[in-house]
């Protein structure tokens, strides 16, 4: 009998980016070197992944994100002078460290820090780790019951044993008189075996309650990793002791980012990676991670760049990217004035074209704030970068945009648009539907 099955159709992995509707990909391919090379975009938001993929080169083979900066200041450690002896130092955390020999410390003066894992990890990454360790905590905690109530056992099992030689020893004594003696002597014995062996019950018995009651009393506030930062004699490095093992004589030294595109991996297990910063002349380490994968979206849709897999490539393949994260470990990931301050000297000093900001407040003042007002006249007019901010999700309602997006001068405000390519990629729509834009969407006029 033939087979009737139909073939797989291919995934419409053109859908899944919107470079159709926007025509970028037909520009592309009538403009090749027009493909966003010699332009810096900044993504004001939770912070780009280092370990992603498409987020590694652009076009030209150039670095693809020139710099991953912590503008919350929620992954700071700050740090402290320590002298070392014979290539070992206390660690901020009272662990003792030992350091690699190879590293170069031209001045032998070591500074120290720790920071909680918990801190530097989005609210799903942390709840993953934490997992992992209270299960491996309950699996100990297991055993040492298990091998507390099998040392009761053994020793309710020897007592049967004594019993049963007693008894013995006490069918003799009826026979002979003069068998009297080891009666009495097996009695006092019986007796003085039986209390140490009660004590000894009661001594299980009560660990046994003790292991119960910590299991059940379980809270874990995460690894304490320790740091130490030094100066090489050209840049500042630092070494994260993420395995609290306190051995760091095998681990390499990173320097900051943006001149040595070190990254670091923080959680193996959970693909969790992070790079260094380094301020007030070495006094404060900043471990920058990311607060979710919102950014990671944000930077894959304006500039990945797949060199084996073009048809996944972003809108402009060639533009570098500058990773501000604003969303702050400590609150959430919401913004903070203090990171978006930050965010802003970042744009001026890295000379970034043209700048992404996915979040915002509903407002119903337009061009009102320090903040709006610092990016209007500093970012906008003086340094002409183009800065795009999201309407807001508060949609379909009228009226419903939010700030900056749709409510101050100076900024592109966008909107939430669904392709039809893009519904048969991601969505598995059944019914044909035109273009539109997503009914969460917010939408105008704007108070102005």
């Amino acid at each position: 009998m033939a087979n009737k099955t139909t073939p797989r159709q291919e995934f419409p992995t053109h859908g899944l980016m919107p470079r159709g509707e926007t025509q970028a990909a037909e520009f592309v391919r009538k403009y090749p070197q027009y493909d966003g090379r010699g332009v810096v975009a900044a993504v004001l938001d939770t912070g780009i992944d280092p370990g992603a993929k498409g987020l590694q080169v652009t076009s030209e083979g150039k670095r693809k994100v020139v710099d991953y900066i912590d503008c919350t200041g929620s992954g700071d450690v700050e740090l402290s002078d320590v002298c070392a002896e014979e290539l070992t130092l206390k660690g901020a955390s009272g662990r003792t460290l030992r350091l690699n020999a190879e590293w170069k410390n031209p001045t032998g003066e070591w500074r120290v820090g720790a920071k909680r894992l918990s801190r530097l990890l989005p609210g799903e990454v942390w709840m993953s780790v934490s997992a992992e360790r209270s299960q491996r905590f309950r699996k100990n905690a297991q055993q040492l019951t298990d091998a507390v109530l099998a040392k009761k056992g053994a020793v309710q099992d020897k007592d049967q044993g004594k019993l049963s030689e007693v008894s013995k020893v006490s069918e003799v004594s009826k026979v002979s008189e003069v068998s009297k003696v080891s009666e009495i002597s097996a009695k006092s014995i019986k007796t003085k075996d039986s209390d140490t062996s009660k004590n000894l019950t009661e001594e299980l018995d009560a660990q046994v309650d003790v292991l119960k009651t910590l299991n059940g009393a379980y809270a874990d506030l995460g690894p304490l990793l320790d740091c130490v930062v030094f100066h090489d004699g050209e840049q500042w490095r630092a070494a994260i002791d993420v395995d609290e093992s306190g051995d760091l004589s095998a681990a390499a030294a990173l320097g900051a980012y943006k001149h040595t595109s070190d990254v670091g991996e923080l959680c193996k297990r959970q693909l969790f990676y992070y790079t260094l910063n380094f301020y007030d002349e070495g006094r404060t380490l900043s471990i920058v991670t990311c607060a979710g994968s919102h950014s990671t979206h944000v930077a894959g849709i304006l500039a990945a760049h797949h060199p084996e897999e073009p048809q996944n490539d972003g809108v402009a393949p060639g533009a570098q990217l500058l990773s501000l994260m604003i969303g702050d470990h400590r609150v959430g990931s919401m913004e903070t004035g203090v990171g978006l301050t930050r965010a802003v000297n970042a744009i001026v000093e890295y000379g970034a074209d043209v700048a992404n900001m996915s979040y915002g407040e509903p407002s119903s003042s337009p061009n009102v704030g320090q903040w709006v007002q610092t990016v209007a006249q500093e970012v906008v007019r003086r340094h002409g970068c183009v800065f795009v901010s999201s309407a807001g999700n508060e949609g379909p309602a009228l009226s419903s945009t939010g700030s900056p997006g749709g409510t101050s001068d100076g900024f592109i405000g966008v909107g939430a648009h669904v392709g039809y390519d893009q519904m048969l990629a991601e969505y598995a729509m059944y019914e044909t539907v035109g273009d539109t834009v997503f009914t969460w969407s917010s939408r105008g006029p704007t108070p102005d």
